[in-house]
């Protein structure tokens, strides 16, 4: 499953690099080729890039929610309910020690 997750996070990571990398030749070749200002080409690339990364951002948060539902849907818990139970069963583990010892000292009496 940690494979699976690794393996969408990095699929959507080479997309985003793959396009980035496209656009700054794109606007390389409109540069050298006269159809559009050097200049014209950086401001457009950097607002696109702007762009990308509030995208990129966005992508990454709708993925991890994702995430989070595929594992709550295959019957995970979350840290917090984990630590719940892991106080509760502290507090029952401390029940059954106290009852064994009333238990011990209730039959020592009797003896």
């Amino acid at each position: 499953m940690n494979d699976l997750i690794k393996k969408g996070f990095l699929i959507g990571l080479g997309a985003t690099i793959a396009s980035k990398e496209k656009a700054e030749k794109l606007f390389e070749d409109l540069s050298k080729s006269g159809g559009a200002a050097a200049e014209e080409a950086k401001a457009l690339l950097t607002a696109l890039n702007e762009k990308g990364k509030g995208n990129t951002g966005k992508w990454r948060d709708g993925f991890e929610q994702e995430i989070i539902d595929v594992i709550k849907d295959l019957g995970f818990v979350t840290l917090d309910e984990f630590n719940g139970l892991k106080e509760k069963l502290t507090a029952l583990e401390n029940q059954i020690t106290e009852l064994k010892s009333t238990t011990t000292k209730e039959e020592n009496d009797e003896k």
